[in-house]
């Protein structure tokens, strides 16, 4: 089943290989027959109903959207205070439940709506941390940039593990350690009283192919 893919980030500045997985699915050349002089061929076909995608074995094709199943938050929080231009947030956990690695990406982080006027040094970072065995491909990216909202995002935040902790098939099958990350907002700015603004981070899931 596919989860949350976008994070709405609501924020007040109180600123305050298978025996026949379809990695083998019929497509590669080791798969073709070709019919000389005969006027018939027979094509196997193997068909699964209710294909598990947090099985490493299940029958759906390599890279596939229907291997993504990631948990994400609905909603994510950062602030700061009048005393403090430094931004503080909580720690948020992203986890892959699927049965192959994915890759995730920070896909865009726009304005809901009008946003009032915001200070001219506000700064917004998203910093993401993975395990000892797995780092984060970008560990701080950032979002806002002197009160000005970066554009064009596309900044891939990590590979995570399967399920069954593997980033690749050969891979041994362990615990599940290296398929979460965490992220967290960080940055500062000044404010003379309390501001609430809204955005929405948008992340994009990108299955990994076992091949």
């Amino acid at each position: 089943m596919k989860k949350t893919t976008a994070i709405l980030l609501t924020a007040g500045i109180l600123l305050g290989t298978a025996a026949t997985a379809y990695a083998e699915d019929g497509t590669g050349s080791d798969s073709q027959q070709t019919v000389n002089a005969e006027t018939t061929a027979d094509i196997q076909v193997n068909g699964t109903l209710g294909a598990d995608n947090t099985d490493p074995e299940a029958t759906i094709p390599e890279e596939d959207s229907n291997w993504i199943n990631v948990t994400v938050p609905t909603k994510t929080i950062f602030y700061n205070t009048v005393n403090d231009t430094n931004i503080s947030a909580p720690a948020y956990t992203i986890l892959n439940n699927s049965g192959r690695p994915v890759t995730v990406t920070a896909n865009g982080f726009t304005a809901d709506g009008t946003n009032p006027s915001l200070p001219e040094d506000f700064t917004l970072k998203l910093d993401v941390t993975g395990t000892a065995q797995n780092v984060a491909t970008t560990a701080s990216t950032n979002l806002i940039s002197d009160g000005t909202i970066v554009s064009s995002l596309n900044a891939p935040l990590i590979t995570l593990a399967n399920n069954r902790n593997q980033l690749q098939s050969s891979d041994p099958e362990a615990a599940a350690v290296n398929n979460t990350a965490t992220f967290t907002y960080s940055g500062s700015a000044t404010a003379l009283s309390q501001i609430n603004v809204n955005y929405t981070l948008n992340l994009k899931f990108d299955a990994v192919s076992w091949n």
